[in-house]
């Protein structure tokens, strides 16, 4: 049983100590230590706000970093409210402060020898739009939000380049984490904005509805505007300083499933405090094939409805394994008082979060992982559904309970979006399309081709099945139950669930798996299996008539993983590694310098239950046994972190391994 634990009488003593302040200046080198393990803290200053460094001293922040020792930290600068927390000369700020808390940060992360990066709302400033109404985005109804800004007005070289250039170069800052940027995006009516976009299409106004005309034309002419916004600023950033690291959180991420194209240094994003383990597996795997340094937030508190609790290290440790085992950094967000300190009885917790990270940088930091499963994220069809967001969540429930039930099922699976899918493709045994009825007729082709060449792909759901109807070797749809319930059955087992289901009659050589049932029995089977498996040239194709992922994410279950591998198994599907043991487990397969490594992590515990905001207990799982194919076998297999040396099987291809004990986060090093 894995239990949170730190030093408390450690960070007591230390925190308390000497508050002198260092007079020597120190030079810091912000490339010497990688964004791996890092702390972010904020507190979104308001203009009330005018004891700001009251009790901020040199001596805690020394206490902090020396307890901790974070690779980088992120601070508070301006939040979404739009006041500064530092006396800027080019912002808003209140009107008095006790101490330049940001100078006293800066000093202090010199002496550690620590980047210092600063959190600063973008988009979203409350005070600048109060004090210009006219740098406002306008909305479709033709009023002025209230809190985001327009990409063509004056704020940014009015505001926003200024105050970069002071803390890039005044201050001598690290970088930045501009927040509260692509997720605020929306379309803008501004007068400039709306000029630009009929001078460059050619079109006499703008539309205003998602059924006018040219709608979808008049969003991506939105969405280039931010990129163009954002290349803007950072290029504002780096002529002022070269060194200062900047991104625009949730750029090229989830939110924004495109190729990068601004010149942005690393990518990041927040992790929110509720069903983080999931959200953290899925939201790194929307980062790890970007090709830029990324690093995941967790938030170290719960939030709901406006009720906060500090989680638990194991909590915050389970997250972290997620983002570690795809090869990401990870940081953890603690939020500041209303003077700017932070809070010292946190910081032991901060010192075991950064150690449990660096006790496994050197097996997975920029770890490669090993192709298996791809599950497709289509832009090109999140881009067409029917809602108003720019760059946001939406659309997403189906990806992301697919991409559950398959962790949950113990598969090694990434997410491939539409610009990795041409050159990726045939490095994967098996493709899964997850319920996205509207993609890209040529994606269509290239997946068609795919199969054709010897791989393996998946469709999952009622309509998005339709496309590829003819490939699956399936007669006309019998019936279409829209959002019904349905008992569905395989492997002996049923279960009443409520879904759209396709009821379809496979054609000769369509082979069929599971069932639809009249009654919660055995003996009242329907015709209309819930999936299929055909042979299409070297390799095979499968539809699932239900949107199992829409479902799954509602409704954690087994049956819809033991319908996934039983697809898998009718393929012929061989991946590289098998883990049996525990449903509690998710896999993750990589290589690092020349090394197989098998991350395993232990997912128990209620960390998807809305009704628990905070848990300290993870049982550890016991027993686990790992199947690995390889041609040869290992001079060793060792059990990192530890080090400790596993013995193994090997016997026709297939290296047998029992992993004795799985706390939180364990990987197996395959040393060949």
């Amino acid at each position: 049983m894995k239990k949170s634990v730190y030093p408390i009488l450690l960070f007591c003593l230390l925190s308390t100590f000497s508050s002198a302040q260092n007079t020597g200046t120190v030079l810091k080198n912000s490339s010497a230590k990688d964004r791996f393990a890092g702390l972010h803290l904020d507190f979104h200053a308001m203009l009330k706000d005018t004891s700001i460094g009251k009790t901020f001293t040199y001596g805690l922040i020394d206490s902090l970093l020396s307890i901790a020792k974070p690779d980088f930290i992120q601070v508070d600068c301006k939040g979404h409210y739009g006041i500064s927390s530092y006396p800027t000369k080019v912002g808003n700020a209140p009107a008095h402060f006790d101490k330049d808390i940001m100078k006293i940060w800066q000093e202090v992360t010199a002496k550690h020898q620590i980047p210092l990066f600063v959190h600063y709302s973008g988009l979203w400033d409350d005070r600048a739009i109060q004090l210009h109404p006219e740098w406002a985005r306008i909305n479709a109804d033709s009023a002025r939000d209230k809190r985001a800004i327009s990409m063509l007005g004056g704020y940014p070289s009015g505001l926003l380049h200024p105050q970069l250039v002071e803390l890039a170069r005044d201050y001598k800052l690290d970088g930045a984490w501009i927040d509260g940027d692509c997720w605020v995006l929306g379309a803008d009516y501004s007068p400039d904005v709306v000029a630009a976009f009929k001078k460059e299409t050619g079109l006499s106004d703008a539309p205003r509805k998602r059924t006018d005309t040219h709608y979808f034309e008049w969003m991506e002419f939105n969405r280039k505007l931010f990129r163009n916004y954002v290349t803007n600023y950072i290029n504002v950033a780096h002529q002022a300083n070269p060194d200062f690291k900047i991104t625009s959180n949730w750029s090229f991420s989830s939110m924004m499933p495109e190729q990068v194209d601004v010149p942005v240094d690393f990518l990041s994003g927040d992790v929110a405090g509720s069903n983080s383990l999931y959200s953290s597996a899925f939201e790194s795997r929307c980062l790890s094939l970007q090709g830029k340094p990324w690093d995941l937030m967790s938030w170290s508190f719960a939030w709901k409805n406006n009720q906060k609790a500090t989680k638990s290290v194991v909590q915050l440790q389970q997250e972290a394994a997620e983002v570690l085992a795809m090869g990401g950094g990870f940081q953890t967000y603690w939020q500041q008082n209303l003077d700017g300190t932070p809070e010292p009885y946190q910081f032991g917790k901060m010192a075991e979060l950064i150690r449990f990270s660096n006790q496994r940088k050197e097996f997975c930091y920029n770890a490669k992982i090993t192709p298996q499963i791809g599950l497709l994220f289509s832009t090109y069809a999140w881009k067409r559904k029917p809602v108003s967001g720019l760059y946001s969540a939406h659309s997403q429930e189906a990806l992301k309970g697919s991409l559950n039930m398959l962790l949950d099922s113990q598969l090694p699976v990434e997410i491939l979006m539409d610009h990795h899918l041409s050159k990726r493709m045939s490095d994967y045994p098996v493709l899964i399309l997850p319920e996205w009825d509207n993609i890209d007729p040529l994606q269509k082709e290239e997946l068609l081709k795919y199969v054709n060449n010897g791989g393996n792909l998946v469709i999952t759901g009622a309509k998005a099945t339709d496309t590829f109807a003819e490939p699956l070797g399936i007669a006309k749809t019998v019936g279409f139950l829209k959002d019904s319930l349905i008992f569905a059955g395989i492997d002996g087992q049923i279960m009443l669930l409520q879904s759209d289901f396709k009821q379809v009659n496979p054609l000769p050589g369509t082979q069929s798996i599971g069932n639809q049932y009249r009654e919660d029995d055995l003996r009242f089977k329907e015709i209309h299996p819930l999936a299929t498996v055909r042979s299409l040239g070297k390799g095979k194709i499968a539809g699932i008539y239900l949107n199992m992922g829409e479902f799954y994410i509602r409704n954690k279950n087994l049956l819809m993983p033991a319908l996934i591998k039983s697809i898998l198994a009718k393929m012929n599907v061989k991946l590289l590694s098998t883990v049996n043991g525990s449903r509690n487990i998710h896999q993750v397969l990589a290589r690092k310098k020349g090394q197989t490594y098998v991350h395993l992590i232990n997912t128990s515990g209620p960390h998807d239950n809305p009704n628990v905001l905070v848990y300290d207990e993870v049982p550890a799982l016991s027993n686990i046994t790992v199947n690995i194919r390889a041609s040869a076998a290992p001079k060793t297999v060792k059990l990192q972190p530890g080090n400790t040396v596993l013995k193994y099987k090997y016997n026709a291809g297939n290296i047998s391994i029992t992993v004795p004990l799985v706390e939180i986060h364990s990987m197996l090093e395959i040393i060949n």
